[in-house]
């Protein structure tokens, strides 16, 4: 059994941006600065702008990538998008839930505090029959005689926000992985690999998960296979799927992940960074392991991939030491 932990600053700066508007008719769209590479991006920044303006997360549409709308975007990498791009969604769908107030109130000549979202409308508490929709409200809030937004608000359902971290965000994990050892191959089979993660507020528990879970079969890959490979004269002999081994869905347990939400103080959701995090400890629990499996033996391994022919190197030599040694 091996174990090893991490802590990883996660949710690097320089900002990130969002732009939401509530379009003429009464659909809610938001664009955001950092594109997805497959992350679920429209999954969870969809349900982070819904909880703010009281709808179901299909009812908004997330576009990415587009700069007629968003001048600027710093991008997607460093276990930063949900720290950054949610944040920024998040304060930019709630100052949006603030003009809508807004101009509903006027609209219904009560005060904001008295009004509820829900479903695409706002009501007064008190008397829910009298209420408005998204769509009344948008074409309410368009620029001319008959705007109703409140003197000194831009006209228009739009905001856009930058969200500026004040520094990263600490992300942690222990990792425990279960091995067993052929001594005659050199081969080192996992038996079982557990994770309890820490990313701060979980959005979306599975889109977590299965970071959680790729990012552990690639640490699996540079523990075990993953191996760049040059000859003497300096040519590549990996340069191929043939010869560069990756590990498979046969050698990737299914892994059991818990998580833990401390909250993080630097952005409005607590969020921590999570992309990389199942990447970072599985060498270092990996090779633990193996040196557990292995405790009669002085084995130290401090080098990657634990390949079977290095493996089996180590214990001959460990071996041929532990000999000499009883003889003295």
């Amino acid at each position: 059994m091996g174990i090893s932990t991490y802590v990883e600053g996660t949710g690097a700066g320089p900002f990130e941006s969002a732009y939401v508007s509530v379009d003429g008719s009464g659909q809610v769209v938001a664009y955001l600065g950092a594109s997805p590479q497959g992350q679920g991006h429209e999954t969870v920044f969809s349900q982070i702008c819904a909880d703010e303006l009281m709808l179901c997360p299909d009812e908004i549409t997330i576009r990415v990538g587009d700069t007629a709308n968003l001048a600027f975007g710093a991008g997607t990498y460093a276990s930063r998008s949900a720290v950054n791009a949610g944040s920024a969604i998040q304060i930019a769908s709630a100052k949006l839930r603030g003009k809508i107030l807004a101009v509903a109130a006027t609209m219904l000549e009560v005060e904001a505090a008295d009004l509820q979202m829900e479903n695409g409308k706002v009501f007064v508490r008190t008397e829910p029959e009298k209420c408005m929709t998204y769509k009344e409200i948008a074409g309410a809030a368009r620029p001319g005689n008959r705007c109703k937004m409140p003197v000194g608000m831009e006209p228009g359902l739009q905001v856009t926000h930058y969200f500026v971290p004040p520094t990263v965000t600490f992300s942690s994990s222990v990792h425990i992985a279960i091995v067993e050892v052929d001594k005659v191959t050199g081969f080192a089979e996992l038996k079982g690999y557990s994770v309890v993660h820490d990313a701060g507020k979980v959005i979306n528990p599975m889109i977590v998960d299965g970071q959680v879970q790729g990012g552990i079969a690639q640490g699996i890959g540079a523990a075990l296979y993953e191996e760049v490979v040059y000859d003497e004269k300096g040519q590549l002999l990996t340069g191929s799927y043939m010869d560069y081994l990756l590990p498979t869905a046969m050698e990737i347990p299914t892994v059991e992940k818990s998580h833990q939400e401390f909250l993080s103080t630097r952005n409005p959701l607590g969020i921590k960074g999570v992309g990389e995090g199942g990447a970072i400890s599985p060498p270092a629990a990996i090779a633990n392991a193996v040196v557990d499996a292995l405790a009669p033996l002085d084995i130290t391994i401090n080098q990657l991939p634990i390949s079977p022919s290095k493996l089996r190197n180590w214990i001959k030599e460990a071996e041929t030491k532990k000999h000499k040694i009883e003889i003295s």
